[in-house]
């Protein structure tokens, strides 16, 4: 019913909701108090390579604690206009590497549980995906954005208290914080009034039939439909799989990394109304659509990789 989908919704904002609008003010903040020459100094190197902002900087070590306060840093910069659609793109794909760490780290427990080593060696592979990411997205940075002489968006600002700084900070992303909000509680409520209409399982069946379905092992096909249900769900099934030594670790983390690439599609309930809250709608499905590409296409080759040589 329409009014379950409503209550799935908001359970889905209180959520996503709090980390975009704290990462966004504490960008202003930071900004306001100069602390981005104080830190962003950490990611200075990634930074000067990509030819990116020392600011972007920042929103990558800050997505080592929330991917979506630094990419909420990010679209902060982009509604300035210190930044250009460009720039805005790639510095999101920059920061997947710290997103892989941070999914990893909340894995972590379910999946040594659940899998032992062949967990940690899936985490691990999760990890590598988000390294390559990042890296992918630098060296295009490199060749697609002009090189800077100074990074920072202010090298005259006067010492602020932090009340004061909170103040300004709070009056000038006020307009961005409630367009964020607004945007993301639109899109949520669409997209999980359409899960109503089963659009997204009759997405799930047509990706449940791919070929890739042909490289694992019938064991293994429970696991990939798991995807389709939940991740906790997947490794579960795989973890009686892997102990009831039915399917090795090769086989495992096979299916795991299928059933990933599969379910991506229909995961964009989730990420639709993350991305279009974050950034304009627009431009959210324009980073949704590059992340998955990359993303699967790194797992793609990564599942070549475990076919071939494993």
């Amino acid at each position: 019913m329409w009014i379950d989908a409503l209550f799935l919704a908001f359970e889905y904002l209180i959520k996503v909701l709090p980390p975009i609008v704290i990462g966004t003010l504490a960008m202003a903040i930071l900004v306001e108090m100069g602390w981005v020459n104080k830190f962003g100094f950490l990611a200075s190197p990634l930074m000067h390579f990509g030819h990116l902002r020392q600011e972007i900087g920042l929103s990558f070590l800050t997505s080592f604690g929330s991917s979506a306060a630094g990419n909420s840093m990010i679209a902060k910069l982009h509604y300035d206009e210190h930044i250009d659609r460009k720039e805005t793109i790639i510095a999101t794909m920059v920061n997947s590497f710290p997103s892989s760490i941070v999914l990893s780290r909340d894995l972590l427990p379910i999946i040594v549980a659940l899998l032992g080593t062949t967990g940690l060696i899936y985490l691990g592979i999760v990890v590598l995906i988000g390294f390559v990411k990042t890296l992918i997205a630098l060296v295009a940075a490199r060749l697609l954005l002009t090189p800077r002489t100074s990074g920072t968006l202010n090298t005259d600002i006067e010492k602020k208290t932090l009340r004061e700084a909170s103040l300004t900070a709070l009056r000038r992303s006020k307009r961005t914080v409630m367009r964020m909000a607004l945007t993301t509680t639109v899109v949520s409520i669409a997209i999980f009034q359409l899960m109503e209409t089963g659009i997204f399982d009759l997405i799930a069946d047509i990706m449940k039939s791919s070929f890739l379905v042909n490289y694992v092992p019938p064991e293994g096909l429970p696991i990939i439909a798991g995807w389709f249900a939940s991740n906790i769900a997947a490794y579960t099934i795989a973890g009686n799989l892997l102990s009831a030594q039915m399917l090795s670790t090769r086989d495992i983390i096979l299916a795991l990394l299928v059933g990933r690439v599969l379910a991506s599609v229909p995961r964009i309930k989730s990420m639709l109304p993350y991305y279009t809250g974050i950034f304009r709608p627009e431009l959210g499905l324009k980073i949704m659509t590059v992340s998955l590409i990359m993303q699967n296409g790194i797992m793609l080759a990564i599942i070549g990789i475990i076919l071939f040589f494993w």
